[in-house]
């Protein structure tokens, strides 16, 4: 039930002054990749060590705040490539001078995926107040009862939450939330998402799990 491929992506590149290659390849990336199941976006760091070579890590946070280190990164001519092992992908791109952003495609698992990133920084997440802790349910799935749980915390950076199905796999996926007076909600890009109630109490959400075109009753509670 739960998509286990991570549609993860990065992007650096070159520029397009030959002496300058290296240098103008490092700094923060940020753009958005439409992979097949949902549109999601990318961020890169690079950086140049001591000896000229570039390193670098990705992000997808969308489905993760974790960095994924990237490799074999080449900045020439105008060009770029790289690889990330990670989730066994690959970039190709060119500096396109007129929208001061690099330009290419992002190979995985079979798919080619336009990818342009361009110099900036995400912004810090949404603050969502009220729903902090761990929240746990039982969803009553056509192949059996999967348990699933949502970590919710809010930091200086705003509020993070992640979800997992523990049934399925240790994995977890960050989980865009809201919270509107006792409606609230989570959705997870390019799988599904729940809408539900706050109960009084703050201690239980009531709602339903949607996911692939249909929805089955869920119940999460706080610390349960």
């Amino acid at each position: 039930m739960m998509i286990k491929t991570w549609m993860l992506a990065t992007l650096l590149s070159g520029a397009t002054e030959t002496a300058a290659l290296a240098q103008d390849a490092t700094g923060d990336w940020i753009g958005v990749v439409k992979t097949p199941a949902a549109e999601l976006t990318i961020t890169l760091h690079v950086q140049a060590g001591a000896n000229g070579a570039l390193t670098g890590f990705a992000g997808s946070p969308d489905q993760t705040p974790t960095p994924l280190p990237v490799t074999d990164i080449v900045a020439k001519d105008g060009g770029l490539s790289f690889a990330l092992p990670i989730v066994q992908g690959a970039y190709a791109g060119k500096w396109d001078p007129a929208g001061k952003a690099w330009v290419g495609t992002l190979s995985q698992a079979g798919y080619q995926m336009p990818l342009t990133l361009a110099q900036g920084k995400l912004g810090p997440r949404p603050t969502v107040a009220g729903l902090d802790g761990e929240w746990k349910g039982v969803l009553a799935a056509p192949q059996g009862d999967l348990k699933l749980e949502l970590k919710v915390k809010t930091g200086a950076d705003g509020t993070l939450a992640m979800f997992a199905s523990p049934d399925q796999g240790p994995q977890e996926m960050a989980a865009v939330v809201t919270h509107d007076g006792d409606a609230v909600t989570f959705q997870l890009k390019g799988i599904g998402g729940f809408d539900g109630k706050l109960s009084p109490d703050g201690k239980t959400l009531e709602g339903s799990w949607r996911q692939g075109g249909g929805s089955l009753p869920l119940t999460m509670k706080r610390g349960g």
